[in-house]
């Protein structure tokens, strides 16, 4: 089959591999007698036989380079695979527009889509920050005298008001003491109403006269002390609150000026934030805002009460403080909670739910419902909360906005709105 191609077109300079020369060498059957030699690598002489074959138009010429049978039966095989795979076309395949560009031979069937239509509405720029809840008072029980504590009239956790005993220590040598300086002092001013009449009738100097004066006077401040260190020796609460943190037991002796409480003021609640020094000045004394506890699941208004004036230099931020308002008495000190201040409001943007948003290479856009169609658009945001965002750029009010569905889309894409 290939010697018989390869007579039928003779002198194609294109296939220089094999040159038939004349032997007969296969019998009868073909025009002429040749015999099979190598040609030189670089023959350009058209004047003798060549035997190619011309296949496909876009494909490669195959020269007919062997006589043996199972040869001709692989060169074969090799013409019909190649024959089959070039094909002849124009070269214009499908090109494509991007991510979201157009899909040629999109799906006949249309695209079950649930769609919004969008509005306007109010949103605001607002300073979200964690805090936790700190009492405005809470002042620490410290021990005024040192001695073993017989009587204790509290727990931890329990009411008090100011002054209220809490605890009693051992007294009996206070009491010894206070009477001793008691019995001096009346001693010291004996002495010195006798001085005084004999400082009259010129029988004692001046001078004796005035060490007794100051006798009487030091006697009466040790009295004075010790009074005081026996009315030490009860503990009163220093603020009305709640107990907090109690470290007396029956028994155990504790020093003077020793920290055993802490009294908690639960009536009025702050938190403290730290805000970012470009958000500074947007901040004003008496601001509303929101604190929302996850525990209790429930919010709490609150308002800045004041705002330290210095930029804290390592992190760059200034503090903050907010009143918590909680009739209910809900909120506990430590309590974890979520801060929420409006800075700067818009009270008629433009809003898109979140969830229709599909980014494109990190730029935000929608499939809009034109018709039967799904296009996209491109949109520039501006200011966003939780679940919705402002737009800016991109849509119009009542633009009707693809938001469950149109993960899979393509631009041009054809949709249905799936019945509620």
């Amino acid at each position: 089959m290939l010697r018989d191609a390869a007579v039928k077109i003779p002198g194609d300079p294109r296939v220089k591999g094999v040159v038939l020369a004349p032997k007969q060498i296969n019998g009868p059957g073909h025009p002429g007698s040749y015999r099979r030699r190598t040609a030189p690598r670089f023959n350009d002489r058209h004047t003798q036989p060549v035997a190619a074959l011309r296949f496909a138009p876009n494909c490669a010429l195959i020269p007919a380079y062997h006589s043996h049978p199972l040869k001709r039966l692989l060169a074969c095989l090799l013409t019909f695979s190649l024959a089959t795979g070039c094909g002849s076309g124009d070269g214009t395949g499908d090109k494509g527009g991007g991510k979201w560009g157009k899909k040629s031979g999109a799906p006949a069937e249309a695209v079950p889509v649930k769609t919004e239509k969008l509005g306007r509405g109010p949103i605001a720029l607002r300073l979200l920050t964690t805090s936790t809840v700190d009492p405005v008072r809470r002042v620490e029980m410290v021990s005024k005298a040192a001695g073993i504590v017989k009587e204790l009239l509290v727990v931890e956790g329990a009411t008090v008001a100011a002054e209220a005993i809490l605890a009693r220590l051992e007294d009996e040598s206070l009491a010894l003491a206070k009477v001793k300086a008691e019995v001096s002092e009346k001693k010291a001013k004996d002495d010195y109403e006798h001085m005084k009449t004999l400082l009259a009738e010129k029988y004692v100097s001046v001078d004796e006269f005035r060490k007794a004066e100051q006798a009487w006077q030091t006697a009466k401040l040790e009295v004075d002390s010790a009074n005081l260190a026996l009315a030490n020796a009860t503990v009163k609460a220093p603020i009305a609150g709640t107990v907090t943190r109690l470290d007396l037991q029956l028994g155990k002796h504790i020093p003077a000026n020793a920290v055993f409480g802490e009294i908690t003021d639960l009536s009025e609640l702050e938190c403290v934030i730290y805000v970012p020094e470009k958000d500074v000045l947007r901040l004003k004394e008496e601001q509303p805002a929101e604190v929302s506890s996850e525990s209790l699941e429930a919010q709490f208004r609150a308002a800045v009460k004041r705002i330290n004036p210095v930029i804290d230099r390592a992190s760059g931020t200034a503090k903050a403080f907010l009143s918590i308002s909680d009739p209910e008495k809900r909120l506990r000190p430590g309590m974890f909670i979520d801060v929420s201040i409006v800075l700067e409001p818009h009270d008629k943007a433009l809003l898109v739910p979140k969830r229709a948003l599909v980014f494109d290479e990190g730029r935000p856009g929608v499939f809009m419902k034109k018709g039967e169609e799904a296009k996209w658009s491109e949109l520039e945001l501006g200011f966003q909360e939780k679940d919705i965002a402002e737009v800016v750029k991109g849509a119009t009010e009542g633009d009707e906005v693809i938001v469950v569905g149109q993960s899979g889309l393509k631009d041009g894409t054809k949709v249905k709105v799936m019945a509620e």
